[in-house]
Protein backbone atom coordinates (compact mmCIF):
# COMPACT_ATOMS: atom_id res chain seq x y z
CA UNK A 1 0.00 0.00 0.00
CA UNK A 2 1.92 3.40 -1.19
CA UNK A 3 1.86 5.99 1.80
CA UNK A 4 -1.05 8.34 1.78
CA UNK A 5 0.17 12.00 1.60
CA UNK A 6 -2.31 15.02 1.93
CA UNK A 7 -0.71 16.09 -1.47
CA UNK A 8 -1.14 12.58 -2.93
CA UNK A 9 -4.58 12.51 -1.54
CA UNK A 10 -5.29 16.23 -2.92
CA UNK A 11 -3.88 15.31 -5.92
CA UNK A 12 -6.40 12.05 -6.64
CA UNK A 13 -9.27 13.94 -5.77
CA UNK A 14 -8.21 17.29 -7.84
CA UNK A 15 -7.83 14.31 -10.95
CA UNK A 16 -11.10 12.28 -10.32
CA UNK A 17 -12.94 15.54 -9.79
CA UNK A 18 -12.16 17.43 -12.94
CA UNK A 19 -12.72 14.78 -14.65
CA UNK A 20 -16.30 14.36 -13.04
CA UNK A 21 -16.95 17.47 -14.08
CA UNK A 22 -15.83 16.75 -17.60
CA UNK A 23 -18.20 13.68 -17.86
CA UNK A 24 -21.21 15.62 -16.68
CA UNK A 25 -20.69 18.55 -19.12
CA UNK A 26 -20.52 16.04 -21.98
CA UNK A 27 -23.44 14.36 -20.59
CA UNK A 28 -25.38 17.72 -20.45
CA UNK A 29 -24.48 18.89 -23.70
CA UNK A 30 -25.52 14.73 -25.48
CA UNK A 31 -28.91 13.53 -26.12
CA UNK A 32 -31.65 13.46 -28.90
CA UNK A 33 -30.81 16.91 -29.60
CA UNK A 34 -27.21 17.62 -29.09
CA UNK A 35 -25.86 20.62 -27.94
CA UNK A 36 -22.82 22.25 -30.04
CA UNK A 37 -20.04 23.62 -26.72
CA UNK A 38 -19.69 26.60 -28.17
CA UNK A 39 -23.29 27.62 -29.37
CA UNK A 40 -24.25 26.33 -26.06
CA UNK A 41 -22.26 28.48 -24.00
CA UNK A 42 -21.77 31.92 -26.19
CA UNK A 43 -25.17 31.56 -28.05
CA UNK A 44 -27.55 30.27 -26.79
CA UNK A 45 -31.06 29.91 -28.04
CA UNK A 46 -34.05 30.07 -25.70
CA UNK A 47 -35.14 26.34 -26.67
CA UNK A 48 -30.83 25.30 -26.00
CA UNK A 49 -31.16 27.25 -22.70
CA UNK A 50 -34.21 25.00 -21.64
CA UNK A 51 -32.82 21.80 -22.70
CA UNK A 52 -29.46 22.76 -20.87
CA UNK A 53 -30.59 23.99 -17.61
CA UNK A 54 -34.43 22.83 -16.99
CA UNK A 55 -33.95 18.95 -18.57
CA UNK A 56 -30.34 17.70 -18.57
CA UNK A 57 -28.33 19.36 -15.48
CA UNK A 58 -30.43 18.79 -12.92
CA UNK A 59 -30.81 15.53 -14.35
CA UNK A 60 -26.82 14.65 -14.74
CA UNK A 61 -26.87 16.61 -11.27
CA UNK A 62 -28.88 14.38 -9.51
CA UNK A 63 -26.89 10.81 -11.77
CA UNK A 64 -23.60 12.29 -9.87
CA UNK A 65 -25.31 12.45 -5.74
CA UNK A 66 -26.59 8.84 -6.36
CA UNK A 67 -23.64 7.59 -7.78
CA UNK A 68 -21.58 9.45 -5.20
CA UNK A 69 -23.62 8.22 -2.29
CA UNK A 70 -24.23 4.25 -3.83
CA UNK A 71 -20.39 3.92 -4.84
CA UNK A 72 -18.90 5.40 -1.02
CA UNK A 73 -21.43 3.70 0.87
CA UNK A 74 -20.46 0.53 -1.02
CA UNK A 75 -16.69 0.87 -0.13
CA UNK A 76 -17.58 1.73 3.24
CA UNK A 77 -20.04 -1.70 3.33
CA UNK A 78 -17.57 -3.37 1.90
CA UNK A 79 -14.78 -2.58 4.39
CA UNK A 80 -16.97 -3.02 7.46
CA UNK A 81 -18.26 -6.46 6.78
CA UNK A 82 -15.37 -7.56 5.31
CA UNK A 83 -17.19 -8.63 2.13
CA UNK A 84 -16.68 -7.92 -1.17
CA UNK A 85 -19.75 -8.76 -2.28
CA UNK A 86 -21.87 -6.58 0.08
CA UNK A 87 -23.43 -3.40 -1.48
CA UNK A 88 -26.68 -1.30 -0.48
CA UNK A 89 -28.92 -2.69 -3.00
CA UNK A 90 -28.03 -6.59 -2.15
CA UNK A 91 -27.75 -6.03 1.67
CA UNK A 92 -31.43 -4.44 1.63
CA UNK A 93 -30.88 -1.16 2.42
CA UNK A 94 -31.40 0.42 -0.59
CA UNK A 95 -35.09 -1.55 -0.33
CA UNK A 96 -35.76 -0.30 2.94
CA UNK A 97 -34.59 3.30 1.91
CA UNK A 98 -37.61 2.51 -1.00
CA UNK A 99 -40.30 1.03 1.41
CA UNK A 100 -39.98 4.66 3.22
CA UNK A 101 -40.37 6.63 0.50
CA UNK A 102 -43.45 4.87 -0.49
CA UNK A 103 -44.64 4.80 2.65
CA UNK A 104 -44.37 8.61 2.72
CA UNK A 105 -45.58 8.33 -0.69
CA UNK A 106 -48.86 6.78 0.19
CA UNK A 107 -49.26 8.68 3.70
CA UNK A 108 -48.97 12.00 1.32
CA UNK A 109 -46.26 13.43 3.77
CA UNK A 110 -44.61 16.31 2.95
CA UNK A 111 -41.12 15.86 0.74
CA UNK A 112 -38.68 17.27 3.35
CA UNK A 113 -40.34 14.14 5.45
CA UNK A 114 -39.72 10.98 3.13
CA UNK A 115 -35.73 10.73 2.79
CA UNK A 116 -36.26 10.94 7.17
CA UNK A 117 -38.95 7.83 6.83
CA UNK A 118 -36.12 6.47 4.03
CA UNK A 119 -33.06 6.93 6.29
CA UNK A 120 -35.32 5.48 9.56
CA UNK A 121 -36.24 2.46 7.08
CA UNK A 122 -33.04 1.84 5.23
CA UNK A 123 -30.68 1.98 8.75
CA UNK A 124 -33.47 -0.65 10.17
CA UNK A 125 -33.20 -3.18 7.24
CA UNK A 126 -28.84 -2.88 7.40
CA UNK A 127 -28.85 -3.13 10.92
CA UNK A 128 -31.52 -6.25 10.87
CA UNK A 129 -29.21 -8.06 8.36
CA UNK A 130 -26.04 -7.08 10.28
CA UNK A 131 -27.15 -8.63 13.09
CA UNK A 132 -28.86 -11.92 11.60
CA UNK A 133 -25.40 -12.93 9.86
CA UNK A 134 -23.43 -12.91 13.61
CA UNK A 135 -22.00 -15.43 14.44
CA UNK A 136 -20.00 -15.90 17.75
CA UNK A 137 -18.93 -12.14 17.03
CA UNK A 138 -18.32 -12.65 13.49
CA UNK A 139 -19.68 -11.62 10.02
CA UNK A 140 -20.93 -15.00 8.49
CA UNK A 141 -20.61 -14.15 4.29
CA UNK A 142 -23.19 -16.42 3.63
CA UNK A 143 -25.48 -15.60 5.81
CA UNK A 144 -24.64 -12.12 5.61
CA UNK A 145 -25.85 -12.20 2.12
CA UNK A 146 -28.80 -14.95 2.13
CA UNK A 147 -30.10 -12.76 4.73
CA UNK A 148 -30.43 -9.48 2.43
CA UNK A 149 -31.69 -11.74 -0.45
CA UNK A 150 -34.44 -12.58 1.91
CA UNK A 151 -34.81 -9.27 3.46
CA UNK A 152 -35.18 -7.71 -0.05
CA UNK A 153 -37.86 -10.26 -0.71
CA UNK A 154 -39.85 -9.89 2.57
CA UNK A 155 -39.65 -5.34 1.71
CA UNK A 156 -41.24 -6.08 -1.85
CA UNK A 157 -43.98 -7.94 -0.86
CA UNK A 158 -44.61 -4.90 1.42
CA UNK A 159 -43.80 -2.83 -1.57
CA UNK A 160 -46.37 -4.92 -3.46
CA UNK A 161 -49.06 -4.50 -0.94
CA UNK A 162 -48.78 -1.12 -1.13
CA UNK A 163 -48.46 -0.67 -4.87
CA UNK A 164 -51.89 -2.37 -4.94
CA UNK A 165 -54.12 -0.10 -2.27
CA UNK A 166 -52.20 2.76 -4.12
CA UNK A 167 -54.47 5.13 -6.77
CA UNK A 168 -53.26 5.19 -10.32
CA UNK A 169 -51.28 8.30 -9.96
CA UNK A 170 -49.09 6.85 -6.93
CA UNK A 171 -48.78 3.69 -8.69
CA UNK A 172 -46.73 5.11 -11.49
CA UNK A 173 -44.44 6.44 -8.82
CA UNK A 174 -44.23 3.30 -6.94
CA UNK A 175 -42.89 2.04 -10.48
CA UNK A 176 -40.35 4.78 -11.31
CA UNK A 177 -39.17 4.42 -7.64
CA UNK A 178 -38.64 0.79 -8.11
CA UNK A 179 -36.82 0.57 -11.94
CA UNK A 180 -34.53 3.71 -11.07
CA UNK A 181 -35.95 7.44 -12.20
CA UNK A 182 -33.45 10.40 -12.71
CA UNK A 183 -36.15 12.22 -14.61
CA UNK A 184 -36.08 16.26 -14.05
CA UNK A 185 -36.22 17.52 -10.24
CA UNK A 186 -36.20 20.59 -9.13
CA UNK A 187 -32.55 22.53 -8.04
CA UNK A 188 -34.50 22.72 -3.98
CA UNK A 189 -34.24 19.28 -3.50
CA UNK A 190 -31.21 18.62 -6.10
CA UNK A 191 -29.37 21.00 -3.41
CA UNK A 192 -31.26 19.08 -0.09
CA UNK A 193 -29.84 15.77 -1.38
CA UNK A 194 -26.44 17.15 -1.94
CA UNK A 195 -26.07 18.93 1.59
CA UNK A 196 -27.35 15.51 2.73
CA UNK A 197 -24.62 12.90 0.51
CA UNK A 198 -21.88 15.78 1.31
CA UNK A 199 -22.48 15.34 4.61
CA UNK A 200 -22.12 11.57 4.56
CA UNK A 201 -19.00 11.78 2.48
CA UNK A 202 -17.33 13.55 4.86
CA UNK A 203 -18.41 11.73 7.77
CA UNK A 204 -17.56 8.17 6.17
CA UNK A 205 -14.12 9.46 4.66
CA UNK A 206 -13.46 10.70 8.30
CA UNK A 207 -13.91 7.19 9.50
CA UNK A 208 -11.36 6.05 6.98
CA UNK A 209 -8.28 5.23 9.38
CA UNK A 210 -10.93 3.38 11.55
CA UNK A 211 -12.24 1.31 8.59
CA UNK A 212 -8.66 0.41 7.03
CA UNK A 213 -8.56 -0.94 10.68
CA UNK A 214 -11.61 -2.42 11.03
CA UNK A 215 -10.96 -4.23 7.94
CA UNK A 216 -8.02 -6.19 9.69
CA UNK A 217 -10.44 -7.57 12.24
CA UNK A 218 -11.75 -5.88 15.29
CA UNK A 219 -9.90 -7.53 17.65
CA UNK A 220 -6.71 -6.18 15.50
CA UNK A 221 -8.93 -2.47 15.68
CA UNK A 222 -9.56 -2.93 19.43
CA UNK A 223 -5.89 -3.76 20.24
CA UNK A 224 -4.94 -0.40 18.31
CA UNK A 225 -6.89 1.71 20.53
CA UNK A 226 -9.63 1.81 18.23
CA UNK A 227 -13.71 1.45 19.74
CA UNK A 228 -15.04 -0.98 16.92
CA UNK A 229 -18.69 -0.58 17.88
CA UNK A 230 -18.68 3.10 17.95
CA UNK A 231 -16.90 3.09 14.48
CA UNK A 232 -19.49 0.50 13.22
CA UNK A 233 -21.95 2.85 14.56
CA UNK A 234 -21.27 5.95 12.58
CA UNK A 235 -20.07 4.40 9.23
CA UNK A 236 -23.76 2.49 9.65
CA UNK A 237 -25.05 5.84 9.96
CA UNK A 238 -23.35 7.75 6.86
CA UNK A 239 -23.71 5.03 4.74
CA UNK A 240 -27.82 4.65 4.99
CA UNK A 241 -28.00 8.69 5.22
CA UNK A 242 -26.85 8.94 2.04
CA UNK A 243 -29.14 6.00 0.80
CA UNK A 244 -32.18 7.36 2.57
CA UNK A 245 -31.30 10.83 0.70
CA UNK A 246 -31.25 9.41 -2.40
CA UNK A 247 -33.30 6.75 -2.75
CA UNK A 248 -37.17 8.87 -2.76
CA UNK A 249 -35.55 11.06 -6.03
CA UNK A 250 -33.75 8.17 -7.84
CA UNK A 251 -35.58 5.23 -6.67
CA UNK A 252 -33.29 1.87 -6.65
CA UNK A 253 -30.32 1.77 -8.80
CA UNK A 254 -28.50 -1.64 -8.24
CA UNK A 255 -25.08 -3.05 -8.74
CA UNK A 256 -23.30 0.68 -8.49
CA UNK A 257 -22.49 0.03 -4.59
CA UNK A 258 -21.30 -3.42 -5.39
CA UNK A 259 -18.31 -2.58 -8.86
CA UNK A 260 -17.73 0.79 -7.89
CA UNK A 261 -16.26 0.39 -4.86
CA UNK A 262 -13.75 -2.39 -6.60
CA UNK A 263 -12.57 -0.02 -9.45
CA UNK A 264 -11.70 2.57 -6.70
CA UNK A 265 -9.45 -0.16 -4.76
CA UNK A 266 -7.74 -0.92 -8.39
CA UNK A 267 -7.34 2.49 -9.26
CA UNK A 268 -6.56 4.64 -5.82
CA UNK A 269 -5.52 0.87 -3.44
CA UNK A 270 -7.22 -0.58 -0.69
CA UNK A 271 -6.69 2.53 1.79
CA UNK A 272 -9.93 3.56 2.75
CA UNK A 273 -9.33 7.35 3.44
CA UNK A 274 -8.85 8.03 -0.28
CA UNK A 275 -10.74 4.84 -1.59
CA UNK A 276 -13.80 6.32 -0.37
CA UNK A 277 -13.92 9.92 -2.12
CA UNK A 278 -12.84 8.05 -4.83
CA UNK A 279 -15.27 5.78 -4.74
CA UNK A 280 -17.79 9.13 -5.04
CA UNK A 281 -16.17 10.50 -7.94
CA UNK A 282 -15.95 6.81 -9.65
CA UNK A 283 -19.71 6.63 -8.79
CA UNK A 284 -20.88 10.19 -10.13
CA UNK A 285 -19.27 9.30 -13.46
CA UNK A 286 -20.17 5.63 -14.27
CA UNK A 287 -24.21 6.70 -13.12
CA UNK A 288 -23.82 9.54 -15.32
CA UNK A 289 -22.64 7.45 -18.18
CA UNK A 290 -25.27 5.26 -17.55
CA UNK A 291 -28.30 7.70 -17.48
CA UNK A 292 -27.19 8.93 -20.85
CA UNK A 293 -27.15 5.57 -21.92
CA UNK A 294 -30.38 5.18 -20.78
CA UNK A 295 -31.98 8.18 -21.78
CA UNK A 296 -30.16 8.17 -25.21
CA UNK A 297 -29.58 4.66 -26.68
CA UNK A 298 -33.77 4.14 -28.34
CA UNK A 299 -34.83 7.25 -28.66
CA UNK A 300 -33.80 8.28 -31.92
CA UNK A 301 -35.34 4.28 -33.02
CA UNK A 302 -38.47 3.44 -33.88
CA UNK A 303 -39.32 2.88 -30.12
CA UNK A 304 -38.91 6.24 -29.40
CA UNK A 305 -38.43 5.48 -25.59
CA UNK A 306 -35.97 5.79 -22.68
CA UNK A 307 -34.88 2.40 -20.97
CA UNK A 308 -34.79 2.82 -17.15
CA UNK A 309 -31.08 3.54 -15.49
CA UNK A 310 -32.01 0.72 -13.04
CA UNK A 311 -31.96 -1.57 -16.55
CA UNK A 312 -28.80 -0.21 -17.81
CA UNK A 313 -26.69 -0.64 -14.53
CA UNK A 314 -28.19 -4.30 -14.06
CA UNK A 315 -27.01 -5.08 -17.43
CA UNK A 316 -23.44 -3.78 -16.38
CA UNK A 317 -23.84 -5.32 -13.00
CA UNK A 318 -25.32 -8.81 -13.11
CA UNK A 319 -22.53 -10.17 -15.24
CA UNK A 320 -19.82 -8.38 -13.14
CA UNK A 321 -21.59 -9.96 -9.83
CA UNK A 322 -21.86 -13.39 -11.18
CA UNK A 323 -17.80 -13.27 -12.65
CA UNK A 324 -16.70 -12.11 -9.06
CA UNK A 325 -18.57 -14.85 -7.50
CA UNK A 326 -16.91 -17.25 -9.41
CA UNK A 327 -13.33 -15.86 -8.46
CA UNK A 328 -13.91 -16.00 -5.00
CA UNK A 329 -15.56 -19.76 -5.73
CA UNK A 330 -18.90 -18.98 -3.43
CA UNK A 331 -16.54 -18.02 -0.39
Amino acid sequence: MKTLTLRRWMGLNALLAALAVAVALAASLAGESPLPFFTAWKDWAPEQKDILWVSRLPRVLLAALAGMALGSSGTAFQGLLRNALADPYILGVSSGAALGSILGLALKLPFAAVPVLAFATSIAAMLLVYRASMRSGRIAPHTLLLTGVILNAFLFAFILILNGLASFEQSQKILFLLIGNLETETYARIGCVAAIVVAGLVLLTAEGRALNLLTAGPETAQALGTDPDRHRRRIFFAASLMVGAVVPLAGLIGFIGLFVPHIARWTVGPDHRISIPASAWIGAMLLIVCDTIARTLLVSTAFQTELPVGAVTALVGAPFFLILMKKRGGS
